[in-house]
């Protein structure tokens, strides 16, 4: 992404800060030793990972620009040999791809793209939205709606949102369906983009690595602990649960996962009674919503199991 934001007239003033915020991380297959955290791509040339390992915790591999007939098309040539230098040196990262979208069907194929192009050790996916083509009709909003949604049914690994500060403001982008906010902001003040918690902040274009010629993009962590769950692994997208709402021709249920049979709704530990093993058939009376807007199922002795469609099934 280095340079793009000044290239659209943004205007950020270039920072020349060099340590990025540290974040800690636990995990027995990473030993980077550094703090910082880098926008990586093919224009850092050839990186010495053993090197650069000693100065990033973490990094941001680009993986592709666009799409075929899109006025910057580029898929990167370093994208492989990053990745595989990065997870070789113990570098936890993630890859990202630079958005010209022109239309739906655009978005849904550079996200099938740039899913197959990725490296299988990447730790998530970031859409990196930050440019408006000349030839788009729709709303960004609605192009970046048709590549997360194509994204969710490749992966439940977590997706991140990219944006300038001023881009993500004027185009009114909604970050909240994604799993992090990267926010770019190229000065000493942090980003403030309203209604939006940056979890990322890319900060200068003008920091320094070890291994690495030339000025690299550097990124601090704002919230630290969302941040390690990404690299770490440890944090994957949870889908909202899928409920049934009525017992309109529904006689009974049969439980697909094991299941809990309670005497309230809000299923805590106190008014948990029995377990009910996958398989098992239950006779069904009603259908209820608690307070927390989840669905339960009550039997026709009173008690009560999930509506949730993961864990049960109706008949």
């Amino acid at each position: 992404m280095r340079n793009k934001l000044r290239r659209l007239g943004i205007g950020f003033a270039a920072m020349a800060a060099a340590v990025a915020i540290g974040v800690s991380l636990n995990t027995t297959t990473a030993n980077a030793a550094g703090k910082k955290i880098a926008d990586i791509s093919q224009y850092q040339g050839n990186i010495n990972w053993n090197k650069a390992s000693k100065d990033l915790k973490y990094a941001l591999i680009r993986v592709q620009h666009g799409s075929k007939g899109d006025t910057g098309y580029m898929i990167d040539s370093k994208r492989n040999v990053n990745a595989n230098g990065a997870y070789k040196a113990g570098v936890p990262f993630g890859q990202y791809m630079f958005a010209e979208f022109t239309s739906v069907k655009d978005a849904q194929q550079e996200a099938k793209d740039f899913y197959k192009r990725s490296n299988k050790h990447t730790k998530f996916f970031a859409l990196d939205e930050e440019q408006r083509m000349g030839s788009a009709k729709k709303s960004e909003q609605t192009y970046v709606n048709a590549w997360l949604k194509t994204m969710r049914k490749l992966t439940n690994k977590p997706l991140i949102l990219y944006s300038g500060e001023y881009y993500a403001t004027a185009h009114k982008l909604n970050f909240s369906k994604f799993d992090g906010a990267w926010i770019a902001k190229y000065s000493s003040v942090k980003p403030n983009v309203p209604g939006v918690k940056a979890d990322l902040w890319q900060y200068t274009s003008k920091g320094r690595v070890s291994g690495i010629s030339g000025n690299v993009d550097l990124i601090k962590a704002l919230r630290s602990s969302v941040v390690k769950s990404w690299f770490n692994g440890s944090a994957t997208h949870q889908a909202a649960p899928s409920y049934y709402k009525s017992v309109k021709n529904v006689t009974g249920i049969k439980t697909k996962k094991t299941v809990y049979k309670y005497s309230g709704t809000s299923f805590t530990k106190a008014h948990r009674n029995s377990k009910v093993k996958v398989g098992t058939k239950l006779a069904v009376k009603a259908i209820t919503k608690n307070s927390k807007n989840a669905y339960r199922f009550q039997l026709t002795n009173g008690q009560y199991v999930t509506a949730n469609k993961a864990y049960v099934s109706t008949y």
